[in-house]
């Protein structure tokens, strides 16, 4: 299995859920407002950072030699927040998010992976519209769009290969599409939450 020949089927196999979160962010809108672009900053907050606590306590990382402490987005996250008027009190009260996807085993995490570290490609043209539109930049409020910065491509690929490895080593290709979908769908659903009570943002 080649790199490119797994990514590809993993992308076609997530690629409804992809683009129904992806049509409903405003963040490309012209008429978006700071006020709104901070509550998704804050909605964003309260995903990343339970999530990127719990990741960090899986047992795996050794194993496929992957570092994925230095790739956190949550301190981006709290300085995007900062930035743009918040306070240190103001994110303890950030809603979290409690419905996050199943990581329990390795499949889990890359699947999980996959979505989160995807996200910092699109991210790049995130970053160039904010700056269009509201002025933002990666040092006054757009860190977390911003992902790696020029390093944001090669951090994919060796994502990518790490992943491609894996699935090839374990034969765990169906768990991590499902876990791919899985984090596509929480995070549509804290997003953009179907409930009555509408969730409350920073």
């Amino acid at each position: 299995m080649t790199q490119g020949i797994f990514l590809q089927r993993l992308k076609e196999a997530t690629s409804g859920r992809h683009r129904a979160l992806e049509c409903q962010l405003p963040l490309l809108d012209s008429g978006l407002s700071h006020a709104r672009y901070r509550q998704f900053v804050s909605r964003f907050f309260g995903y990343y950072e339970p999530l990127e606590t719990r990741l960090l306590t899986v047992p795996c990382w050794e194993e496929i030699g992957f570092d994925y402490a230095e790739r956190r987005k949550t301190p981006r996250l709290e300085e995007d927040l900062l930035a743009l008027g918040g306070t240190p009190d103001a994110l303890a009260w950030v809603p979290r998010c409690r419905d996050l996807p199943e990581i329990g085993t390795l499949p889990h995490v890359l699947g999980c992976l996959y979505v989160i570290e995807g996200a910092t490609l699109g991210g790049q043209i995130i970053t160039r519209r904010l700056q269009t539109t509201l002025g933002l930049t990666p040092e006054s409020g757009a860190s977390f769009f911003n992902g790696y910065g020029v390093e944001t491509g090669p951090r994919w690929r060796a994502f990518g290969a790490t992943l491609t490895a894996v699935a090839q080593r374990t034969g765990g290709e169906d768990d991590i599409i499902a876990s791919a979908n899985q984090t596509f769908a929480s995070i549509d659903e804290w997003l953009f939450p179907r409930s009555e009570t509408r969730a409350t943002f920073l």
